[in-house]
C-alpha cells in the first residue's frame, strides 16, 4: 500500500506492553498492528521497537505517516502504586486544618510543605499581602531532595496573582518545574485543587522522560510527521502543549482504551472495561462516547480535579502481585503492585527458576517464598531517602543478577522501604500473578508454564488464619486466583454502573456483601435473592480480556464481548482522536450592579451582557492560543452560560454566570 500521508500511527505505553497501530483515515480501518513489553526504564527503545515492528510489515513506509499519537498509562499507575517523583506544596492564604482535608494529609509526610500568608476573597480582591520571606530558607532545606514544586493560593481561581508571584520566585531560585492550581480547575475548592497539584508536581519528571523518549525515537526513525498525546479527556495534543502542562496525560490511557472500545465495538449505550496487566479501568459510554468526570478524575484513592472521563480505575490487572494474607477476610491479596510475571521473569533471569525450585524443595513454606528481587541498572545513582533503603540499595548492588526477597529484607521497616523503591521504579520484582494462573491454567500459552506451576504450588501450601493450606494444589490455587480477580474485576464494573445511575457506593457495596453472606449459607433453600447486574452493552478490551470474558458475563447476568482489535484498543483509540480543549470562566457580582469577570486580570462591568461579551471574547483568544499550541489545523469554539439567580423578597438576584467554552478541531 503506498503512502500518502493518510496513515495515522496510535501508540500505547502501558504499564506492561506498548501497543501500536496503523489507522487509514481514508478507510478508517486498521492496517497493521503490534505490541511489544513495555521497557520502564528505556521507554524509547519499547517506542523504537513497536515501530520497527509496524514499519517491517511493510504496510506503510514513514513518509507515508501524517501524525504519531500516544497515550499512556504510566501516570495513572504511578499514582495507583503511590509513585512519582518527590515535590513540595506551597500554600498561600490556607490554614492548617485545610492541609487535612481531601486527602492531602496523606501525601504531607513525604512531600514536604510550606505555608505562607496572603490569598484573595471569593471576588479577587487580596485579602492578606503575600508574605515569601519563609521561602528562601525553606528551599535551602528541602530543594535537593525535591523535583518539582506545587503551588495552591486561596481562591486563586479567581485572582492567581499571588500563584505567578511565587512561581516565579521557585523558578529562579531552583529551575525546576512548577505546578499552579489555577490552571489545572477552576474549581474553588483549594485543598482539592492542592491535591491535584501536588500530584501532578510528582508525575512531571515521569511524563517528561517519556515524551523526550518518543521524540528520539521518531529521530531516529526518521519520521517527521506532528507528535501528539492524548489526555485524560480523551483529546490529543501536541508534544509541546503536554511538556508544558503534563498534567493532561493522567488518565491518558484509560480514555484512549474507553474511546477505543467504543468505538471498536460501535457502542452507543453501555460499558468499557480495559483489563491491563497494571490496572483495571471501566467507563459508562453514553451516545458513543465516555462519560466525563463531573468533579474530577478519582485515581488511586486521590480526589483530584483533572478534567478527564469518569473512569474507575482499580489496582488489579494481569501482572499484579498475589501474595497470602494470613490475617485478612480474603485468604489471597491482589494488587495493587505490579510485579514481573515468574513465566517472563524466569525467560529472563534463570536465578528466578533456581530460587523456586530450591523453595519448594523445602519442608517448610514462608511468606517470602517466590519473590526475587533486583536493582534496576539506569537508577543506580538513586539517593536513599532512609537508612532501610540504603541498606536494600546496598544489598542489591552487590549482585548483578539481585537476589532472594529473603536474602534482602530482614525486617518491617526494609519491608515498607522496599515497597517504596519498587514503586518509585528502583527496584524490580518478580512473583506470582494471574498471568502465571493463566499459564498453570492453560489460558495462556505464551511462555513456558513450569516456573508459574512452580510458584502456584509455593502459594497454595502457605496458610490461612485458620492454619489450614490455601489450595489443595497448584491447579486449584491458580483457579482461585482467577476467580477472584474476575470478582475484583466485576465489583469495579458495578461500581462504575452505580455511580452512573447515582446510587452511593456505600448503598452498593451493602448489597453486594448481603449477596454474598446470602450465598454462603448452609440452607439449600432461600426466600430472599439478590443480584446485581449490568443492563446494556459489556465489552472488555486489553490483552487478558478474553480469559475473563465468560466468567464476567456470569457474574454481571449480561453478554461480555471482546472485538477484533481489541488487545490494543488504547492504541486505537490514540490513532482516531480529535483535539478538544475546555476553558471555563466565571462572573460574580461583589455587589448588585457590579459584575466581575475572573480572568487573568478581573475587569469589572455594570452591564451583565458587557461582561458576558468579555467573556466570550477572552475564552476564544484563550483556546485559540492554546488550540494553535495543541497542534489544531481548524477548530470551532462554542459558548454555554449557566446563569445562577436566587430568589429574595420576590425579587431574582444574580449570584453569578459560569460560562464553558469548547474548542474542537482535527490535528494539523
Amino acid at each position: 500500500m503506498q503512502g500518502n500521508g493518510q496513515f495515522t500511527i496510535g501508540i500505547d505505553t502501558g504499564g506492561t506492553y506498548t501497543d501500536a497501530v496503523v489507522y487509514c483515515r481514508s478507510t478508517e480501518q486498521v492496517i497493521a498492528k503490534a505490541k511489544v513489553p513495555t521497557t520502564h526504564g528505556d521507554l524509547g527503545g519499547c517506542v523504537t521497537e513497536v515501530l520497527n515492528e509496524i514499519f517491517a510489515t511493510g504496510v506503510v513506509p514513514s513518509t507515508g505517516v501524517c501524525l504519531v499519537a500516544v497515550s499512556t498509562t504510566l501516570a495513572t499507575n504511578a499514582l495507583v502504586e503511590g509513585g512519582g517523583r518527590p515535590a513540595g506544596l506551597i500554600t498561600i492564604g490556607l490554614d492548617e486544618t485545610a492541609t487535612k482535608r481531601r486527602g492531602l494529609d496523606h501525601l504531607i509526610p513525604a512531600n514536604p510543605i510550606l505555608q505562607v500568608a496572603g490569598g484573595h476573597s471569593p471576588h479577587g480582591i487580596e485579602l492578606e499581602p503575600l508574605d515569601l520571606s519563609p521561602l528562601n530558607d525553606w528551599l535551602t532545606t528541602h530543594d535537593s531532595g525535591l523535583e518539582a514544586y506545587a503551588i495552591v493560593g486561596s481562591f486563586s481561581v479567581r485572582n492567581p496573582e499571588h500563584e505567578f508571584t511565587t512561581a516565579r520566585s521557585i523558578t529562579e531560585a531552583t529551575g525546576k518545574s512548577v505546578t499552579l492550581s489555577h490552571e489545572l480547575s477552576g474549581q474553588l475548592d483549594a485543598p482539592k485543587r492542592a491535591v491535584t497539584a501536588l500530584l501532578n508536581a510528582r508525575l512531571v519528571p515521569l511524563i517528561h522522560r517519556l515524551v523526550a523518549a518518543v521524540e528520539i525515537s521518531m529521530t531516529y526513525l526518521e519520521l517527521t510527521c506532528p507528535l501528539m498525546f492524548m489526555r485524560g479527556d480523551g483529546s490529543l495534543v501536541s508534544s509541546d502543549f503536554v511538556k508544558a502542562r503534563p498534567i493532561e496525560t493522567i488518565l491518558s490511557g484509560p480514555a484512549a482504551s474507553a474511546t477505543g472500545a467504543a468505538a471498536l465495538n460501535s457502542v452507543r449505550e453501555g460499558v468499557v472495561v480495559d483489563i491491563g496487566g497494571t490496572t483495571t479501568d471501566v467507563a459508562a459510554i453514553s451516545d458513543g462516547f465516555p462519560e466525563s468526570a463531573p468533579s474530577g478524575a478519582n485515581i488511586g484513592g486521590h480526589e483530584t480535579m483533572v478534567n478527564a472521563v469518569r473512569v474507575h480505575t482499580e489496582g488489579i490487572g494481569g501482572d499484579s502481585h498475589v501474595q497470602p494474607s494470613p490475617l485478612g477476610d480474603q485468604p489471597v491479596l491482589i494488587g495493587p503492585r505490579r510485579v514481573t510475571p515468574l513465566v517472563t521473569a524466569c525467560s529472563e533471569r534463570p536465578e528466578v527458576q533456581a530460587m523456586l525450585e530450591d523453595q519448594l524443595g523445602r519442608s517448610v513454606a514462608r511468606e517470602s517464598d517466590g519473590i526475587y528481587l533486583w536493582l534496576l541498572e539506569q537508577d543506580h545513582d538513586w539517593i536513599p531517602q532512609s537508612s532501610a533503603e540504603a541498606t536494600i540499595l546496598e544489598a542489591l548492588q552487590e549482585s548483578p543478577v539481585g537476589g532472594r526477597y529473603e536474602d534482602v529484607i530482614t525486617s518491617g521497616l526494609q519491608r515498607n522501604a522496599l515497597n517504596r523503591l519498587i514503586a518509585s521504579g528502583i527496584v524490580g520484582a518478580a512473583a506470582f500473578t494471574p498471568t502465571d494462573a493463566a499459564h498453570v491454567l492453560e489460558l495462556d500459552d505464551r511462555y513456558g508454564a513450569e516456573p508459574a506451576h512452580f510458584g502456584s504450588n509455593l502459594l497454595a501450601r502457605q496458610l490461612d488464619r485458620f492454619g489450614k493450606p490455601l489450595a489443595d494444589s497448584g491447579l486449584l490455587f491458580a483457579d482461585l486466583v482467577l476467580k477472584l480477580l474476575s470478582a475484583r474485576i466485576s465489583e469495579t464494573i458495578l461500581i462504575a454502573a452505580a455511580d452512573h445511575d447515582g446510587l452511593t457506593i456505600g448503598h452498593l457495596k451493602s448489597a453486594l456483601n448481603a449477596q454474598t453472606q446470602l450465598e454462603t449459607r448452609l440452607e439449600k433453600r432461600r426466600i430472599l435473592d439478590i443480584t446485581a447486574e449490568i443492563n446494556e452493552t459489556l465489552t472488555a478490551v486489553g490483552a487478558p480480556a478474553a480469559l475473563y470474558q465468560s466468567q464476567l458475563g456470569q457474574n454481571l447476568g449480561t453478554d461480555c464481548t471482546v472485538p477484533e482489535h481489541s488487545e490494543v484498543a488504547n492504541a486505537y483509540g490514540a490513532a482516531t482522536g480529535v483535539i478538544r480543549l475546555v476553558k471555563q470562566t466565571t462572573v460574580s457580582a461583589p455587589r448588585r450592579g457590579l459584575f466581575r469577570v475572573h480572568v487573568r486580570e478581573p475587569s469589572n462591568y455594570y452591564d451583565l451582557q458587557l461582561a458576558q461579551e468579555f467573556a466570550e471574547a477572552d475564552a476564544a483568544a484563550v483556546l485559540t492560543e492554546k488550540m494553535e499550541e495543541a497542534g489544531a489545523a481548524k477548530f470551532v469554539v462554542s459558548h454555554d452560560w449557566q446563569i445562577n439567580e436566587a430568589r429574595v423578597e420576590e425579587r431574582q438576584l444574580f449570584v453569578e454566570a459560569i460560562l464553558k467554552s469548547v474548542a474542537v478541531g482535527s490535528p494539523a
